[in-house]
C-alpha cells in the first residue's frame, strides 16, 4: 500500500461554506498541496437535501433536490477552476455524492457498515442523540417521525462515505472544513476510537483513516481528532 498521501474532500453545502468562495476553494488546494497528491473530492448534495428535509426550507423532495443540484453544480465548477488553477486538474476527481453512492460496490459496503452501526448501542445511542438536538432546534414540525428519518439517513450515509473513501478508496486522508460542535455526538469519531474493529470488520484491514480541517477555529492546530496513524501521517509528510 502506498504511503504517499492521498485525500478525501467532502463537500458540504452549508450556507455559509468558504467552499462557495474562490478563496476557500484555492485554499484547499494551496494547503494540502494538491499539485503533488491524489485527491478525491465528493460534493454532498444528496446531504444537503437531506437537510432541507429536515429543516423545512423546501416543500417537497423535487423541489430540494432540484436546488442542491443547481448549488452542487455551481461549486463543482468553482472548485474544478481553482484545480486548474493550481494545476492540480490530473491529480484527482471532483464528483457529486450519487456517483460513488449509487454504485454496486457502495450501496454492498454501506448496508453491511450500516447494519453493524445500528446494531451498536453505543454507535446507535449517539445517532439517536443527535438526532432528538437536531429537530428540537431544526425542525421543521411538519412530519416528525420522517423529518427523524433524514436525519438519521444524513449521519448514516455520511459515516458510509467517510469509511468508504478513506478505507476502501484508499484516500486515507480526510479533510473537513471545520471541526464539528464539541456539543454534539461525534458518530465517526466514536466508531473509530471506541469501534475500530466495525470498521476493520467492513474493510478487512485495520483502520488508516486521518481526520484534518481546512479551518481549526479553536484548535491550536490542525491534528487530527482521532488517532494519529499511517505511520504517523507518513512521518509529517517527510
Amino acid at each position: 500500500m502506498s504511503t504517499a498521501a492521498r485525500y478525501f474532500v467532502p463537500v458540504c453545502l452549508y450556507p455559509h461554506t468558504k467552499y462557495r468562495t474562490n478563496s476557500g476553494a484555492t485554499f484547499l488546494f494551496e494547503k494540502y498541496q494538491l499539485r503533488s497528491h491524489r485527491y478525491l473530492i465528493v460534493i454532498a448534495d444528496r446531504l444537503l437535501v437531506l437537510d432541507r428535509l429536515v429543516t423545512g426550507r423546501f416543500w417537497t423532495v423535487s423541489s430540494a433536490i432540484q436546488k442542491a443540484r443547481r448549488e452542487a453544480s455551481q461549486i463543482a465548477t468553482l472548485i474544478r477552476r481553482a484545480s486548474l488553477k493550481a494545476r492540480a486538474q490530473t491529480n484527482g476527481r471532483i464528483v457529486f455524492w450519487d456517483q460513488i453512492a449509487e454504485t454496486e460496490q457502495f450501496s454492498a459496503f454501506a448496508q453491511s457498515l450500516r447494519d453493524s452501526v445500528l446494531t451498536d448501542p453505543l454507535l446507535s445511542r449517539a445517532i439517536e442523540e443527535f438526532v432528538e438536538r437536531r429537530m428540537s432546534r431544526f425542525g421543521a414540525g411538519n412530519s416528525p417521525g420522517r423529518e427523524r428519518d433524514y436525519e438519521r439517513e444524513y449521519l448514516l450515509s455520511e459515516v458510509c462515505m467517510s469509511v468508504f473513501c478513506t478505507e476502501v478508496l484508499g484516500f486515507w486522508m480526510e479533510v473537513w472544513e471545520r471541526p464539528p460542535s464539541i456539543e454534539m455526538p461525534d458518530p465517526l469519531k466514536l466508531l473509530y476510537d471506541n469501534r475500530p474493529h466495525l470498521v476493520e470488520r467492513a474493510t478487512g484491514h485495520s483502520v488508516t483513516r486521518v481526520l484534518r480541517f481546512l479551518y481549526c477555529n479553536d484548535y491550536k492546530d490542525d491534528r487530527p481528532v482521532y488517532q494519529e496513524s499511517r505511520t504517523e501521517v507518513v512521518a509529517a509528510l517527510a
